[in-house]
């Protein structure tokens, strides 16, 4: 039997083939493996393994230090077409292919002469809120804390983690000096603590560090200047929101799919003759979350593409196309749950069982739509640009 990865690793780099088109020949054994991934609370290590083959991971990283280099709007269509296929898998590679972004302004050295120096087919995992204190000592700092929702079902090559320093004044602005450190993943434990409502497949787990010597070289600032050579670590902190978005509108998708399939064959309890598909009133809200769900994903690339613009050009965003960037991101967040609400009324008692895709792509909306992102006053601060109050 041919395997997924016996596919991915046959195919060759450098020959035109786009990281989209080799992700499509994965999707169907992705999504077979749906239900496997979710009770064993990790995407399976095979599915890893090819999409790391395919370059997922590496999607986002400059072409000069070996990566695809690809911009907000194609990045998210590779993560939509997964999480069409899995929600948790989806999840797994806008993560890892994302969270380089924070680690944008360490050392240029650090990053080409040691991170980097072997090629961008990297792993990484951590989490960026500033969870751990750090105590300076001569060239660099001892790190502890605990971080939670560290996603990533498989062993990391590195680690990064938000900190504060110990006793360090405000910023010249009030805010705090947060930073960021990267380091091995055998530096910290691991805690199985992620046994969650949806996205279970993502190993979204906390982990510690207990008086850890970080070097100097291995932090910067979290909002500090790019040392990544690509144009999308130049956007403003952090344009992660394309690719949160592209996991909900994956799963919108799946979830329309298993609708139309659904509607085929269901019958209603007390109208065993007709079919759910038949039903006019059925068909209007069917069609209604189509346009519904073509609309989020026509806004979210047009936002995408406006910022993207502007980085491609060395420009940075207006506040009002910034603001409308992450406000649309809180905006499809919370309507995509909406939307998935409506169709699991639809389904009836078929999306209620455990087995059902439908209740699946449920759960992890609802998980994706609590994360910060989705919640981040983004919609006020549009509002206060738009009306000239920034």
């Amino acid at each position: 039997m041919t395997t997924l990865l016996d596919h991915a690793q046959s195919q060759e780099r450098g020959t035109g083939e786009t990281v989209l088109s080799r992700v499509r020949a994965l999707l169907p054994e992705i999504a077979e493996r749906s239900a496997e991934g979710e009770n064993a609370r990790a995407v399976p290590a095979q599915i890893v393994a090819a999409l790391r083959e395919a370059g997922v991971f590496r999607m986002a990283l400059p072409a000069a230090w070996g990566g695809e280099q690809l911009g907000l709007v194609e990045g998210a269509r590779v993560v939509r077409e997964i999480a069409r296929a899995d929600g948790s898998t989806g999840w797994t590679v806008q993560a890892a292919s994302m969270a380089w972004y924070f680690l944008r302004s360490l050392p240029r050295e650090t990053l080409e002469n040691e991170v980097f120096a072997g090629g961008a087919d990297l792993m990484l995992r951590g989490a960026v809120a500033p969870k751990g204190l750090a105590t300076p000592v001569r060239g660099g700092y001892r790190l502890s804390g605990r971080w939670p929702l560290a996603s990533g079902p498989f062993t990391p090559d590195w680690m990064l983690g938000g900190f504060l320093v110990e006793g360090a004044p405000p910023l010249p602005d009030g805010r705090q000096d947060m930073r960021v450190a990267l380091f091995r993943p055998e530096q910290v434990t691991f805690l199985d603590t992620w046994d969650a409502v949806g996205l279970r497949a993502t190993q979204s787990t906390d982990f510690t560090m207990d008086d850890v010597f970080v070097p100097e070289h291995h932090t910067g600032p979290m909002f500090g200047d790019n040392n990544i050579p690509a144009p999308l670590y130049d956007l403003p902190y952090s344009p992660t929101g394309a690719s949160h978005d592209a996991v909900v509108l994956g799963a919108l998708d799946g979830a329309l799919a298993d609708l139309a399939a659904l509607a085929a064959t269901k019958r209603p309890a007390f109208n065993p003759r007709a079919l759910l598909g038949e039903d006019p009133v059925f068909q209007e809200r069917f069609a209604e979350l189509h346009v519904r769900t073509a609309a989020l994903a026509a806004l979210s690339e047009h936002t995408g593409r406006v910022v993207m613009d502007r980085a491609l050009a060395g420009e940075e965003p207006t506040p009002a196309e910034w603001f409308t960037y992450t406000g649309s991101t809180q905006h499809i967040h919370h309507d995509g749950i909406r939307i998935l609400n409506e169709i699991m009324t639809l389904s009836g008692s078929a999306g209620l069982y455990s087995s059902s895709s439908l209740q699946r792509r449920w759960r992890d909306v609802r998980c994706v739509s609590q994360h910060v992102v989705g919640n981040n006053g983004a919609m006020r601060k549009l509002g206060a640009a738009l009306s000239g109050q920034n």
